[in-house]
């Protein structure tokens, strides 16, 4: 609770005694001024004179006694031992009521001055109390400010160590997952180039033994050609079937390897029956556009893996293809184009992909 301090009630106070004793002082030197003047009205106010003497003439002149005379002198002289004594009197008065006087005003001075002393001491101590309330009060100002930075300080060190904990956990993490998805398209690509190579050996073979198949079937007579054709047809069917293995892609867009095995089997089917049914239709074409050479568009993509992608699934359906960059502008497109073939082969494999929702564009070869 806060002292309530009343400043400038000792001048006041000290002002009022100094008036006071003034008004004191006068008012003594005033009655003693008064009684003064009284006291020499009496002393220098004359006798009344006796009433005259009415002098009468006579015969003979009387002679005045001498009492009279020394009478008169002996009033004189105490009239003015009476004046002497009261003009002492007043002298001595005035001397005490001067001294009095002085008296009086040193005490009212020195009343005044300890009234000045006291309201100095208390504008003093109320001065020297507000000086030590107030540094009090910076002093705790100080103390909570400092606190309160103290606190803020911690609170920003606490959330910027979160902030760079958390930054360095999500940074290890994306670099991780980043290094696991490089290991896995590896993984992958290995495994797609193995594929691929164990596909392309075995085309190599098969186109080996077709070859050797049809080289020998051309000596044979039409009937044993056909006969021949047929059985090449069914035995390369039987060995697709007994090689067909469906690949980690089959597996996820089937859902069960079950599915994905039927599928591939059905594909093989249809592509040795359909290979069968229309080589003779092959060979009139064969005939006709023999001189000219094509290859198939399979895509158009703006990165890398989709291509590959694509690769990955016509090879499963046993086309070769490659991808060729090429610059449009400041981007970089990559195509899948099958390998060069005659246009039949590109009319009937066009045919043959568009059954299996491909889409694709014969380009003539240069």
């Amino acid at each position: 609770m806060k002292k309530s301090t009343q400043y400038g009630k000792g001048l006041a106070g000290f002002f009022f005694g100094l008036i006071l004793a003034t008004g004191i002082i006068a008012g003594i030197l005033f009655f003693l001024n008064q009684g003064n003047q009284n006291v020499f009205k009496e002393l220098t106010q004359p006798k009344q004179s006796e009433e005259p003497e009415i002098l009468k003439p006579q015969d003979k002149a009387e002679k005045r006694p001498a009492t009279d005379t020394s009478s008169t002198q002996a009033d004189e002289e105490k009239a003015k031992a009476e004046k002497e004594a009261a003009e002492k009197e007043a002298a001595e008065k005035e001397a005490k009521a001067k001294e009095e006087a002085e008296k009086a005003a040193k005490e009212a001075q020195e009343k005044a001055e300890q009234a000045e002393r006291e309201a100095k001491e208390k504008a003093d101590k109320a001065e020297a109390e507000k000086a030590e309330r107030e540094t009090k009060e910076k002093a705790e100002k100080a103390a909570a400010d400092k606190a309160e930075r103290e606190a803020k300080e911690r609170a920003d060190k606490t959330a910027a160590d979160k902030a760079e904990r958390e930054a360095k956990e999500k940074a290890a993490k994306t670099e991780a997952e980043k290094e696991a998805a490089k290991k896995k398209l590896a993984e992958k690509k290995a495994e797609l180039e193995k594929k691929r190579a164990e596909k392309a050996k075995a085309e190599k073979e098969a186109t080996d033994k077709t070859a050797k198949d049809k080289k020998a079937a051309d000596q044979l007579t039409d009937k044993q050609k056909e006969r021949a054709e047929r059985k090449l047809a069914e035995k390369k069917a039987a060995e697709a079937k007994k090689q067909n293995k469906p690949t980690p892609e089959q597996i996820l867009n089937s859902g069960s390897i079950e599915k994905a095995r039927k599928a591939a089997n059905a594909s093989t089917t249809k592509e040795s029956s359909n290979t069968a049914s229309k080589q003779s239709a092959e060979k009139a074409e064969a005939a006709v556009n023999s001189g000219k050479k094509a290859f198939l568009q399979l895509g158009s993509y703006a990165d890398r893996s989709s291509a590959d992608s694509q690769r990955a699934k016509l090879a499963i359906l046993g086309v070769s293809s490659k991808v060729v960059e090429s610059q449009n502008g400041d981007k970089t497109i990559y195509r899948v184009q099958s390998n060069t073939m005659p246009q039949e082969a590109a009319v009937k494999l066009q045919k043959n992909l568009q059954g299996h929702n491909i889409n694709s564009l014969i380009r003539s070869s240069k």
